[in-house]
């Protein structure tokens, strides 16, 4: 009799019974408190690895392979390469909330990231510091990163105006079928950060949904104005921009299509409005200049 059920044994691991529905790969543990960078270590949760770059390196590319970071778990990454995710299919899990979320902290080099260069890439409950200024990027996307998600994720500023996180993720043109789903994007005022979002060429096919993105943006909250997107979703969004000089929320650009509904924005600055999205099929999405007021239906009603 089938079942959704199999049974597991990794060389050098434990037996494990799992879902299929999950897992059908193998299974990586990831602990800087208990962990060792080296042979036989990985597949037990009693000795993990104890970085996300080595665990990376195990994986099978396409296999559904599970990376697990362990409660508490916490790096630094010093360069572009520190943590690179460039094998398909990979999924990394956070396990543990509040203190005990996994952190990456950013610093020593500008250039230092999460980097995905792979395709159809999960990355699920992780928490993105910048620990310098003008970190460029929490998690950057290649043009070969198609299919990555990026859920339940933090991504903030180091606590204070001069350690920003100008881009909380960025995803390359030609990045396509991103999903970005209830993450957190928060900023300092004052700080030099650009966007919480940002597709610097075009994309297609694309959602970004759920997310809550408030600081002082000098671009936008979600900024996709550099290149024409097609059939791009932002949905149930809340975003609220500080910067007043800027202040948009949403910026897209003109010839974007998709659709945009039921997004709450504030943009600072006065007499504009916090959403384009000239090119998309809207409802439903509000915005306001003024903080402690109901927004306006945005872009206008129809008449």
């Amino acid at each position: 009799m089938d079942t959704k059920l199999f049974v597991q044994k990794q060389s050098g691991g434990m037996f494990s019974i799992i879902d299929k529905e999950l897992c059908t790969g193998k299974i990586f543990w990831v602990s800087s408190g208990t962990g060792t960078d080296g042979a036989g270590y990985g597949q037990n949760p009693d000795a993990p690895v104890a970085t996300l770059d080595y665990a990376v390196g195990l994986c099978t590319a396409s296999k559904g392979d599970i990376i697990y970071l362990m409660p508490g778990h916490a790096e630094t990454l010093i360069a572009a390469t520190s943590a690179a995710v460039d094998i398909a299919g990979v999924r990394i899990l956070g396990l543990g909330t509040g203190s005990l979320q996994p952190t990456f902290s950013l610093g020593t080099d500008a250039a230092a990231t999460i980097a995905v260069t792979d395709a159809n890439v999960v990355i699920k409950n992780i928490k993105v510091i910048s620990a310098l200024a003008n970190i460029a990027a929490g998690i950057t996307a290649s043009a070969a990163a198609d299919g990555l998600v990026i859920e339940d994720c933090w991504f903030t500023d180091g606590g204070t105006d001069v350690l920003e996180l100008v881009i909380g993720v960025s995803c390359a043109a030609g990045c396509d079928n991103v999903l970005i789903r209830n993450n957190r994007f928060i900023t300092v005022t004052g700080g030099g950060c650009a966007s919480g979002i940002k597709f610097v060429g075009a994309t297609a096919m694309s959602q970004i949904v759920g997310n809550y993105i408030s600081g002082d943006y000098s671009v936008a909250g979600i900024d996709g104005a550099t290149a024409a997107g097609t059939n791009l979703l932002v949905l149930n969004n809340m975003l609220d921009n500080l910067d007043g000089g800027a202040g948009l929320a949403i910026s897209l650009n003109s010839s974007t299509t998709g659709a945009m509904a039921y997004n709450i924005t504030h943009g600072a600055k006065d007499g504009t409005s916090p959403i384009a999205a000239a090119g998309m099929v809207v409802g439903e999405n509000y915005g306001s200049n003024a903080e402690g007021a109901s927004g306006l239906i945005k872009p206008a009603v129809d008449s």
